[in-house]
Formats: structure tokens, C-alpha cells, sequence
């Protein structure tokens, strides 16, 4: 009894750590988030803006969608523009700037990544508090703070990659198909977006 009042003693400052590291990326990432400026990787992330804003001008969800990028005959699709279409129908449904509702998608998808860094850590065999306490290093590490507001699926892909290795590894320890068709998708979804983080 007294090693459990003990144990939950020792995990109440890594508690109050994940939560200030949290507090601290929510606010970094959401700082100036109207500015209509993309700081750092300004090509890549006009280029996926670009490319949105000529799906919703030309109502074109097809794969073979514009990209007046590198000329004619203006459509040279790179990957599957599943980012993309998440943002044209996140501005078409809430009516805002394809700026914001590309942030908006790159955070939660970064905040959707965590619960499967989480369980990955469990897995490993780390306890509750300690995996808080990796979790907290991602969520104040600076990189993750860049691309979870920027206009790039870097967010998008990082959040199947990490579901797909927690359901692989569930799929390893359990055999059951419904784990291996989670890590499927999770996967083709990661591969698709963008195979080269996939691969990684």
C-alpha cells in the first residue's frame, strides 16, 4: 500500500510536466494563427497551398489534380492529396482561409499522434508516468512545433506512421485481425501520403 501512495507520489511532477509541456506547445503553435505567412520550407508549403487552393477553384478531388508548379500540362501529382482535400474541406465547411484550416488539420493530426506514441511506449513496458514524460519531450521538442501549425502533411503522415507501428506491434503481440487490418490502413494511409516519412 505504501509502495502504491509512493509510486503515485513520484508521478504527480511528471503529470504536472506533460500538462505545462502541452500548455506550452498549444500556445506555440496556435501564436499568430491568422498570419497569412509561411516561415520556413517556403516553397513546400506554397506548393501544397497552391495545389489546395486549384483543387476547391476547380472542384477537382481527382488524383489527377492540378499543379501548375512546374508547368504544362499542369497536373503532376506527387503524392496522394489527401492533406489537401482534408483542408479544402475543412475551409468549405467552417469558412476559413486555407492558411488556418491547414494548421488546424497539421495540429490534430499531430495531437492524434500522440495517444499511439503513448500506447507504442506502454508496449515497450514503460510506465504511465514515464511515457508522459517522452511525450512531453515531443511536445516541446522544436521541430514538432514547426511542422504541427505548418501548411505540409509532415503532421499527417508522422500520425499513420506512428498508428501504423503501434498496431503493428499490437498486431505482433495479439494475432487478432482486426489489429492487422487497423495496421493496414494505418499504413497504405502513411505510404500514400508521403512514402518517403513511411519508409523512414
Amino acid at each position: 500500500m505504501n509502495a502504491m501512495a509512493e509510486g503515485r507520489r513520484s508521478s504527480v511532477p511528471l503529470v504536472l510536466l506533460f500538462v505545462a509541456a502541452l500548455g506550452v506547445h498549444c500556445f506555440l503553435a496556435t501564436f499568430n494563427w491568422r498570419a497569412g505567412f509561411l516561415p520556413g520550407h517556403e516553397f513546400r508549403q506554397t506548393q501544397t497551398a497552391i495545389i489546395s487552393h486549384y483543387i476547391e477553384e476547380e472542384d477537382n478531388f481527382s488524383l489527377r489534380y492540378p499543379d501548375p508548379i512546374l508547368g504544362k500540362p499542369w497536373s503532376f501529382p506527387l503524392e496522394f492529396p489527401l492533406y489537401e482535400w482534408a483542408v479544402v474541406f475543412l475551409s468549405r465547411a467552417g469558412g476559413q482561409p486555407h492558411t488556418e484550416a491547414a494548421r488546424t488539420v497539421s495540429l490534430a493530426c499531430f495531437y492524434l499522434m500522440l495517444p499511439a506514441v503513448y500506447w507504442l511506449l506502454g508496449n515497450a513496458g514503460l510506465a504511465p508516468a514515464r511515457r508522459l514524460l517522452a511525450v512531453s519531450l515531443i511536445l516541446t521538442c522544436p521541430v514538432y512545433i514547426f511542422y504541427s501549425r505548418a501548411f505540409l502533411m509532415e503532421s499527417m503522415v508522422l500520425m499513420f506512421s506512428a498508428w501504423f507501428l503501434a498496431l503493428f506491434v499490437r498486431t505482433m503481440r495479439e494475432r487478432r485481425w482486426y489489429w492487422l487490418a487497423g495496421c493496414a490502413v494505418a499504413g497504405s494511409a502513411s505510404a500514400l501520403v508521403k512514402s518517403t516519412t513511411f519508409l523512414v
